[in-house]
C-alpha cells in the first residue's frame, strides 16, 4: 500500500495521503459514534478531556480502536516508518470542530530545550484519520511542504494574524495568500491544502509546518453540522530512543490536557488488543 515511491515523497514533501485505507461504511460507524460522544456526556469519561478532545481515547473507547487502528491502518503505518517494532504513543486522541492556526509540533519541544527531534534515529510520524472530505468546508490539513527540511520559524516572535472579524473581512477584500506571507513561508515553499477523502490516511512529519484547512467560502460557524470537523490522530514511531524521549517529554507538559500522559488508565483491552495488532505501547 506504500511504495517506494511513496516513502519518497513523504520524506521530500513532510506529508502523505494514503488513499481508501478505511471504508465509507468505517468511517461512517467512526463519525456517528463520535457525535454521540461529543453530544453526550460520554466525553466527561476523563477529566483530561473536553467537549472537543478525547485523549487517550482507545483506553476508553475499544469500539473506535478495533475500526480506526485496524490491520490496514497498522500495516500502512509500519510501511511508511519501514519497520515492523513500532510504538503506539500515549498520544491518541479524537478532535471536533479544531482549526488550529500554523505551527510545528517540534516548536514546542524546542523552546523547553528538547532535542529529541534532532537526533538520528527519530522517526515518528502523525496519522490522522478525517471523517469527512476536506472540501469548501475546510474538513482536513494544510502543509507548508519541505518546511520539514528547513529551520524552525516559528520558535521566534508570534507573526500568525488573529482571527479577529477586522482580520476576515480584511482578509475578503484583499485577501492574502498563506504562500505569500513572507514571515509565515519565509522559504518561498507550496501551501498545499492535502485533498482527503473519507477512508484516507493523512501522515505528516513532526517538523512539518501544519494548519487546519479553513473554509472557503464561510465562517467556522455557518459550516453545516453534516460537515461538522471530527478526526482521529494517533502518534507512532519505532521503537527506540528518540520515541521514548518524545513520550517522557509529553509526561512534563503543565497543559491539563496532557495529565492523560501522566496518569495513563488501566485497560486490558487495550492492551491485548495493541499486542494482537503488533504494537508496542509506552
Amino acid at each position: 500500500m506504500v511504495t517506494a515511491e511513496d516513502k519518497k515523497f513523504y520524506d521530500e514533501n513532510g506529508f502523505l495521503l494514503v488513499r481508501n485505507v478505511l471504508t465509507a461504511e468505517e468511517i461512517a460507524f467512526l463519525r456517528k459514534r463520535a457525535i454521540e460522544i461529543f453530544s453526550s456526556d460520554e466525553w466527561k469519561v476523563s477529566e483530561y478531556n473536553t467537549n472537543r478532545t478525547i485523549t487517550d481515547v482507545y483506553r476508553y473507547f475499544p469500539e473506535i480502536m478495533r475500526v480506526s487502528l485496524g490491520k490496514k491502518v497498522v500495516d500502512t503505518v509500519k510501511a511508511l516508518l519501514g519497520n515492523d517494532d513500532v510504538i503506539l504513543t500515549p498520544e491518541t486522541a479524537m478532535m471536533t470542530g479544531f482549526y488550529p492556526t500554523w505551527h510545528k509540533d517540534t516548536t514546542t519541544p524546542e523552546k523547553g530545550g528538547h532535542t529529541f527531534h534532532k537526533q538520528p534515529d527519530f522517526k515518528m510520524v502523525r496519522c490522522g484519520i478525517y471523517m469527512q472530505d476536506n472540501d469548501e468546508y475546510g474538513g482536513g490539513l494544510s502543509v507548508i511542504a519541505g518546511s520539514h527540511r528547513k529551520p524552525d520559524n516559528f520558535l521566534t516572535g508570534d507573526f500568525l494574524p488573529k482571527r479577529t472579524l477586522f482580520y476576515r473581512i480584511k482578509n475578503r477584500i484583499i485577501p492574502q495568500k498563506d504562500e505569500d506571507n513572507k514571515k509565515l513561508n519565509p522559504y518561498g515553499l507550496k501551501v498545499i491544502d492535502i485533498p482527503s477523502k473519507i477512508g484516507d490516511l493523512v501522515f505528516f512529519n513532526f517538523q512539518t509546518a501544519h494548519s487546519g484547512t479553513l473554509p472557503k467560502s464561510q465562517r467556522i460557524g455557518d459550516v453545516p453540522a453534516s460537515k461538522t470537523k471530527i478526526a482521529i490522530f494517533d502518534t507512532f514511531g519505532v521503537n527506540n530512543g528518540a520515541t521514548k524521549m518524545y513520550v517522557d517529554f509529553l509526561k512534563t507538559r503543565p497543559e491539563s490536557i496532557y495529565g492523560f500522559a501522566r496518569e495513563r488508565r488501566e485497560s486490558k483491552t487495550f492492551d491485548e488488543y495493541t499486542q494482537s495488532m503488533g504494537l508496542g505501547a509506552l
